[in-house]
């Protein structure tokens, strides 16, 4: 009697080959097609096909009760279909959501593609009228462009093209083809070209601008690919790249940027700022008017010398800053704001918050983080902090004058002041401090779940009267544990180890 052992996976796979190999040879007829774009889109269909042979399996086993039913999966085919399913979805992120916020690199289907090229680069120059005032608009750019001020009424224009293709024969072709075209109207300037019109839409095709305008130009950049600078004009500048680091430096009026990956740096703006999108690392600093950012970003956020109102608007932060003197420094899990003369409001989560010498009302709200806010002024305005899961650490001169209503629910709390209307509870499941300190003084409200409040004297602390000597025949020894003290007091004659440091620690720290 025969043995029925047909199986059909090796057919599958097969299939598979024959079927990706036919879309990467259907390219090379039509330069239109995009593998990639197709198999990011259409991978599932593996599974599929491969689920089917499954049950076609299965069904002829039922035909055939002299054997044994294969099992449905084996443990290498496991590992493949784990694999699969983690290559698939890397490879749609890639090709179908092409920015990855956090590491600011982008790859595509034309990429991938064009290293299978050699590149060629080509030099050329071209000068236009420019009248001072006028509004310069660059669009559908692929490459970087740099912008600088100059003292001429011309537009000179310096372009480095990078072209990908089969052989210099063919490059050359597309670079002869290659126009640029400045169209005015209205005081309304348009660089364009027509890379559109060039094999596979023109991604072959990257241009490098370098431009030397009249000082008082409005520039409008949009960049599908590359880095934006501008540097030295005095009027409105807006920038648009997808995938680039933006720079704007110099500038005499509204900077607008829209980005969604790379770097972002902005210094010495006479006027406003506005930054939406998303992308890494970002510094404004210098800045006469208002800074105002929207988006996510992944890296390191830096702001200092703003003279209007700082706003931070994302998913998870809320913040403005009033008259940022100082630098603020954010990153995902922290905040350390250095210097404010205005308000400053955050609402956020999981971030540690650390201000230092501000001089007007802060309110803060924030959960699962530590907050410490420090000054070397007696506060003036009133302070209100939220914090849900975290301690609350303020210091303050010893000076100072304040009401105060702080309560650590399921939490400790800790005062350095003391006075006759200064009321402090240590005990229960809401311990707390009110009353007043001094001769009135802003009003200082703290509330914390799970967490220690601490309000404490900042600056140099006054000295700590010296120990009465010890009874005759006692020997004291004193441990320095920081802010408080251990005394061990024994007979001469029953003197044996002192107690450990560490039960001291357990019981006077914090």
């Amino acid at each position: 009697m025969s043995v029925y052992t047909y199986r059909r996976g090796s057919i599958f796979w097969a299939l598979t080959l024959i079927g990706v190999g036919a879309i990467f040879l259907w390219q090379n007829f039509n330069p239109e097609v995009h593998p990639w774009r197709i198999i990011a889109q259409y991978w599932p269909i593996l599974i599929i096909f491969w689920g089917l042979s499954k049950l076609i399996d299965y069904m002829q086993s039922q035909s055939h009760p002299e054997t044994a039913a294969p099992p449905l999966f084996s443990g290498s085919e496991v590992v493949m279909l784990v694999l699969i399913l983690l290559l698939g979805t890397i490879i749609s992120k890639i090709v179908l959501h092409p920015t990855w916020q956090g590491w600011g690199w982008h790859v595509d289907d034309d990429e991938i593609s064009n290293l299978f090229f050699n590149s060629f680069t080509y030099d050329r120059t071209f000068t236009q009228p420019l009248k001072p005032g006028s509004q310069l608009i660059v669009e559908d750019q692929r490459g970087p462009v740099e912008v600088h001020g100059s003292d001429a009424s011309t537009l000179d224009v310096a372009i480095k093209e990078s072209i990908r293709a089969d052989d210099e024969g063919a490059a050359k072709r597309m670079s002869d083809r290659l126009k640029f075209d400045l169209i005015g109207e209205g005081g309304h300037f348009t660089l364009r070209t027509n890379r559109r019109s060039l094999p596979d839409d023109g991604d072959r095709v990257s241009l490098d601008l370098n431009m030397r305008v009249p000082q008082a130009t409005s520039d409008q950049i949009t960049s599908v690919r590359g880095d934006i600078s501008v540097d030295g004009v005095h009027g409105d500048q807006t920038l648009f790249t997808e995938h680039g680091d933006v720079r704007a430096t110099n500038v005499e009026g509204l900077v607008k940027i829209h980005k969604t990956g790379g770097s972002t740096e902005v210094r010495g703006v006479k006027g406003s700022v506005e930054l939406d999108g998303r992308g890494n690392d970002v510094e404004i600093g210098d800045v006469s008017d208002t800074v105002t950012i929207n988006g996510e970003y992944g890296g390191d956020l830096q702001f200092h010398n703003i003279g209007q109102t700082l706003r931070f608007e994302s998913q998870r932060t809320s913040m403005t800053a009033q008259k940022l003197s100082g630098r603020l420094d954010m990153e995902v899990g922290s905040l350390e704001l250095n210097g404010v003369e205005g308000p400053f409001e955050i609402k956020t989560s999981q971030k540690d918050v650390t201000i230092n010498d501000f001089k007007h009302t802060l309110q803060i709200e924030d959960s699962n983080s530590q907050i410490t806010l420090q000054t070397s002024t007696p506060p003036t305005h009133d302070i209100e902090v939220d914090s849900k899961n975290g301690g609350v650490e303020l210091s303050i001169p010893p000076n100072s004058n304040f009401q105060i209503e702080a309560t650590s629910r399921h939490g400790e709390v800790e005062c350095d002041f003391s006075g006759p209307e200064l009321k402090i509870s240590k005990e229960g499941n809401e311990p707390s401090i009110s009353g007043n300190y001094g001769k009135g003084g802003p009003m200082i409200r703290i509330h914390s779940e799970y967490g220690a409040i601490r309000i404490l004297q900042s600056g140099p602390q006054p000295p700590k009267p010296p120990e009465p000597p010890a009874p005759p025949g006692k020997v004291q020894t004193t441990w320095d544990l920081g802010r408080e003290h251990f005394t061990y007091v024994a007979r001469l004659h029953r003197i044996s180890k002192p107690p450990a440091r560490q039960a001291c620690t357990r019981r006077c720290a914090n």
